[in-house]
């Protein structure tokens, strides 16, 4: 798993009104090694760096897998530096990669998973009501990892409002009495 500081926590932007409850599965994954680009500064567009990971794959003739992005808060630093992030792709090689993409181990352990169906504009508000509405009358508790987005499908194989990502918190395993 990639390392985080206490520090790290979920985007959670300011509040509006809530029209339906938010439907939300407990899931375990295994990790998922991927080919990653970090960046630091505001929730970016991710797709130069996916297409940079995906050219590098197709130099390699590399399988790919699953794509997902990581989101990580400094709340300490100056504002154009608060948030970093990291995009990936699974990819199946062993290979060095070149400067500027790095090998890392994500996404392991257990997750409050919630599937957005929509632009990936409405990514930032669905936390925020996983974090405000959800997480406080579930009884989890957030574990001190960040959360995780999969993307199922992309922009370039579906129209905005087809768009499938897997929006996921990560949570602390339960106490065993």
């Amino acid at each position: 798993m990639a390392s985080s500081s206490a520090a790290v926590k979920c985007p959670a932007p300011p509040k509006h009104g809530s029209i339906t409850a938010i439907d939300v599965r407990i899931a375990t994954f295994e990790p998922i090694r991927v080919a990653c680009i970090r960046d630091v500064g505001a929730w970016p567009d991710v797709s130069p760096c996916l297409q940079q990971l995906f050219r590098w794959a197709a130099t390699l003739g590399a399988p790919t897998g699953r794509l997902l992005t990581l989101s990580f808060q400094l709340p300490d630093a100056a504002p154009s530096q608060r948030w970093y992030w990291k995009a990936g792709v699974e990819m199946f090689t062993h290979e060095r990669p070149p400067p500027g993409i790095e090998f890392d181990t994500l996404g392991a352990g257990r997750h409050a998973v919630h599937r957005l169906v929509g632009p990936h504009e409405k990514i930032s508000e669905t936390y925020r009501r996983l974090f405000e509405e959800w997480l406080p009358a579930s009884g989890e508790t957030v574990a001190e990892r960040p959360c995780m987005e999969l993307y199922r499908n992309t922009p370039a194989e579906v129209v905005a409002t087809r768009l499938i990502t897997d929006l996921c918190v990560p949570l602390l395993e339960p106490e065993v009495h």
